[in-house]
C-alpha cells in the first residue's frame, strides 16, 4: 500500500473525528488536518440525541461521554406565561434505541476523547495547525493542498471528507453552491453557575421558553446552565456581549439581586443553508461543511455525526471491495434530503414557535402540544422525529 492510499479528512471537530475514528478502527488509514493550534472549547452544540449516542457507543467512546456529561432523560417546552406546556419523556423510545435519553456534554469533550483513541492508532497521522486552502482530483485519488508550520504542502489520498465547517474551503474551491438564508438578528448564548433550577419550577435540562416578545434557551451542561437569546433590532455583535447587555438581559430571564457571574459568552449569526452536493467525484461534504441550520433542537452536530458514519460505513465498503463507486452516491442521496426536507424545516418551525406573536395560534399549538404527550402513540412518534431516529429510517429506505 503506498502513502498516498488513505482517505484525508479537514477539520477536527466532532465529524472529522468521528469519520476519523470508525475509518480508522476498520484498518483504513486516515490524515486528520485542523487549521487551530488546538482543540477549541467554545460554545458551540452540547445536544448528543439517542441515535448519535448508539452511534458512538458502537465506536467505543461513549461511556467516556456518560462521565463527562449529564443524562436527560427529558425536555420541556415552556411558556413564560403558562409554565410548562409539555414535558417530552424520552423513556418511550426503550425499545427504538439503546440510549433512551440526550446527553448534555460540550462537543469539544468529544472531541479530545476520540482524539486521545486516535492517537493510540498507528493508522492515524493527525496534525495541527495545518489549514486546507485547496483541492483538486483526478480518477486515481484527490490531492489536498494545506498550509502548515513548515509552509505549503500538497496531501495525497484516495478520498477527501471536508469537515472544515460553514466556511469550508473545500466546497468553495470545488465550486458548489451553499444556497440558503441568513437569519436578520444575532443569537447570544451565555453560561452561568447561577442555578436557575430553583427559580423555575420543575425545570428540565433542557427547556425551550416561549414568548411572543422574549424567548429564550435553557440546557444545563456539567455545572453551568447556557442561555441561548435572540438580539433586538440594531444590536451588533460586540454590542451583544457587553457585560450591559449581557446583564440586562439574563436579569430579564431572572431577575436577581447583583450581577450574573459568567463564564462564556458569544454571540453569532445564524444560517439556514444546504450545499447544492455533498459529493463532487472524490470529495465528500459533511456537517457544518454540508449544511448549517439554527441551534433549536439541536439537530446540527448530531446530523453531522450522521454524515459522518453514513459515509464512513460506504467507504469501507468501497475500499474493501464490496461494493464499487456507485455506492457512494447514496451518500448524497440518503444524507441530503435530510437536511432538505427535515432538519431545515423543523429548525425553523422551532423558531417560528417560539416567537410566535397571534395568541389564536400560540393556543391553538400548545393543545395540540399537550394533546400529543397525553397520547403514548403520538408522543413516541413525535420524540422518534425530533430525536432524529425516523430520518435515519427513512434514509435507510433509500437504496
Amino acid at each position: 500500500m503506498s502513502d498516498n492510499d488513505r482517505v484525508l479528512i479537514a477539520g477536527a471537530g466532532p465529524v472529522g473525528c468521528s469519520a476519523a475514528l470508525y475509518l480508522a478502527q476498520r484498518g483504513i488509514p486516515v490524515t486528520l488536518v485542523e487549521a487551530a493550534a488546538t482543540l477549541p472549547e467554545d460554545l458551540r452544540a452540547s445536544t448528543f440525541h439517542p441515535p448519535t449516542l448508539d452511534m458512538l457507543d458502537d465506536l467505543g467512546v461513549v461511556d467516556q461521554l456518560l462521565e463527562q456529561g449529564i443524562v436527560c432523560p427529558e425536555w420541556q417546552y415552556r411558556d413564560t406565561r403558562e409554565g410548562v406546556i409539555a414535558n417530552w419523556d424520552l423513556g418511550v423510545l426503550k425499545d427504538d434505541t439503546r440510549h433512551p435519553y440526550r446527553i448534555q456534554c460540550e462537543q469539544y469533550k468529544l472531541t479530545r476523547i476520540i482524539i486521545a483513541e486516535l492517537a493510540k492508532m498507528d493508522n492515524v497521522d493527525v496534525r495541527f495547525r495545518v489549514r486546507a486552502t485547496g483541492t483538486s482530483q483526478d480518477e486515481h485519488g484527490v490531492t489536498l493542498s494545506v498550509e502548515g508550520p513548515e509552509g505549503p504542502e500538497d496531501l495525497k489520498g484516495k478520498y477527501l471528507i471536508a469537515a472544515d465547517g460553514a466556511s469550508s474551503v473545500i466546497r468553495i474551491t470545488q465550486g458548489i453552491e451553499f444556497p440558503g438564508l441568513t437569519f436578520p438578528e444575532l443569537w447570544l448564548c451565555t453560561s452561568t453557575e447561577f442555578k436557575f433550577e430553583d427559580h423555575f419550577e420543575d425545570l428540565a435540562p433542557i427547556a425551550y421558553i416561549a414568548d411572543p416578545d422574549f424567548w429564550f434557551v435553557f440546557v444545563r451542561v456539567p455545572g453551568l446552565w447556557r442561555l441561548l437569546l435572540p438580539s433586538r433590532v440594531g444590536e451588533t455583535a460586540e454590542s451583544l456581549v457587553t457585560d450591559e447587555t449581557v446583564q440586562e438581559r439574563m436579569h430579564q430571564v431572572c431577575p436577581k439581586t447583583g450581577d450574573y457571574d459568567t463564564f462564556h459568552r458569544t454571540a453569532y449569526s445564524v444560517h439556514q443553508r444546504v450545499a447544492e452536493t455533498y459529493r463532487k467525484g472524490r470529495v465528500f461534504l459533511a456537517g457544518d461543511a454540508a449544511h448549517i441550520n439554527n441551534p433549536l433542537g439541536g439537530m446540527g452536530m448530531n446530523g453531522g455525526i450522521h454524515d459522518a458514519v453514513n459515509l464512513s460505513k460506504k467507504l469501507v465498503k468501497v475500499w474493501n471491495g464490496e461494493a464499487d463507486d456507485r455506492v457512494l452516491d447514496l451518500y448524497d442521496a440518503q444524507r441530503r434530503p435530510i437536511a432538505v426536507d427535515y432538519v431545515q424545516k423543523t429548525t425553523i418551525r422551532n423558531k417560528q414557535m417560539l416567537e410566535e406573536t397571534d395568541p389564536d395560534a400560540r393556543k391553538a399549538k400548545h393543545d395540540e402540544m399537550r394533546a400529543m404527550v397525553a397520547d403514548p402513540a403520538k408522543a413516541r412518534e413525535y420524540l422518534l422525529q425530533s430525536s432524529m431516529i425516523t430520518t435515519l429510517s427513512e434514509a435507510e429506505k433509500i437504496g
